[in-house]
């Protein structure tokens, strides 16, 4: 691996812990690998022996149905992790992760994903702490198809992705989604998503630039709040 891989590293909040020395021998321990928009990075039911560190690019994770159709579990962009159960367990993956744009993925094999917890043992509460955010996720996204109709769970959509956002680069804007992945990550069609979000913009909750959307986050949580 190139003395780059410890700055790729960094970039992780799950490592921000780590010295550079420790960030340098644990880069020693990662394979790197490109993927093009629309490759698999890992398929469902294959053993899951590794973690998986998304350096660049977006993914997303979903289960395919068997008539054709797909449930979108969500979408990562880089820096991002998953298969970090690996560390406990071998069983397979539970859903396919696709490359959604040109992707670098990093790997760490799960035995030296144990030696990097020895360098570093405040690195096992950081995973145990994204298992949780992911369970967390889980239980969301169940209780939101459950008991929310679709105009509530699109908009919930378009709450979490621009929360991110704006918690990362500090503007609440949605931006490489289309309206089907919006719904799909609903629940929903497409047609539903694209009159959710046309009605958003006609209050002035959210506004559309080109392909990206920009949304007023305290008009939509008030909206979420009233039904």
């Amino acid at each position: 691996m190139p003395k780059s891989a410890a700055g790729k590293l960094a970039a992780f909040p799950l490592f921000s812990t780590l010295q550079t020395s420790d960030l340098e021998e644990l880069a020693g321990m990662l394979r790197s690998r490109r993927y093009s928009k629309g490759v698999f990075v890992a398929s469902r039911g294959e053993p899951c022996t590794a973690m998986y560190l998304l350096a660049a690019g977006r993914v997303k994770q979903t289960i395919p149905s068997p008539d054709g159709k797909e449930l979108v579990l969500g979408h990562l962009d880089a820096p991002a992790h998953f298969g970090e159960a690996s560390l406990v367990e071998t069983q397979p993956h539970v859903a396919d992760v696709v490359a959604l744009t040109e992707a670098e993925v990093l790997t760490l094999d799960a035995r030296e994903l144990e030696h990097a917890i020895h360098i570093q043992p405040r690195l096992a509460l950081s995973l145990i702490a994204a298992l949780s955010s992911r369970l967390r996720e889980a239980v969301e996204r169940l209780e939101s198809l459950t008991f929310y109709d679709a105009s509530h769970r699109v908009m919930r959509v378009l709450l979490n992705i621009a929360s991110a956002r704006q918690s990362m680069t500090g503007a609440s804007t949605i931006s490489g989604f289309t309206h089907y992945d919006i719904a799909t990550l609903a629940g929903t069609s497409r047609e539903t998503a694209s009159r959710v979000i046309s009605s958003l913009g006609r209050d002035g909750t959210v506004a559309v630039r080109g392909r990206t959307i920009l949304v007023d986050l305290e008009k939509l949580r008030a909206e979420l709040a009233s039904r």
